[in-house]
């Protein structure tokens, strides 16, 4: 076979394939709300690509064996596969806190100095948009009042700092 014919076998191969396969990883935001972090989309997310309907929320926790769910949220939707619900405008989710007609999971005690992660599974409004998870990992610092001082991580960092800047 020569390279031409390989190339278009190729090229039909990856033409035909589903485009609903490729996704995008969006961004979520963490910051301290009562002494306890608090989720929302990323505010650059929703002004460039508008308000996400949103279908659960995770946070977990690295341990021996891998990622361990600490907090699920399950957002009141008529449907999973078509998600309605959104945070209500500058709103977020305060851990242990679920939204009115949110189920939820029991909220572990969370544990300062160590890294969590957040994830959000929602749907832009646009159809055309393949983002279907917003992300970010945080970690947490014992605040002098009692509760907690939230810490973003960025940059690839896993681990918790105090001279990074808490939210």
């Amino acid at each position: 076979m020569n390279h031409r014919h390989l190339i278009l076998c190729l090229l039909a191969t990856l033409t035909s394939m589903d485009a609903s396969a490729w996704s995008r990883m969006g961004t979520a935001a963490v910051m301290t709300e009562a002494g306890l972090p608090c989720f929302k989309i990323a505010s650059e997310e929703e002004r460039s690509r508008g308000p996400v309907s949103l279908k659960m929320l995770t946070i977990s926790t690295a341990g021996p064996n891998g990622w361990k769910d600490v907090w699920t949220v399950m957002f009141p939707n008529a449907s999973f596969g078509d998600p309605s619900y959104r945070l209500p405008n500058k709103g977020c989710v305060r851990y242990g806190k679920a939204p009115e007609g949110a189920e939820s999971s029991a909220a572990a005690p969370l544990v300062a100095g160590k890294v969590y992660g957040v994830s959000f599974l929602g749907r832009p409004p646009s159809a055309s948009d393949p983002t279907s998870r917003y992300s970010a990992d945080f970690c947490l610092l014992a605040a002098p009042a009692g509760g907690f001082q939230v810490i973003q991580l960025t940059n690839g960092k896993n681990t918790c700092a105090p001279e990074e800047k808490p939210r």
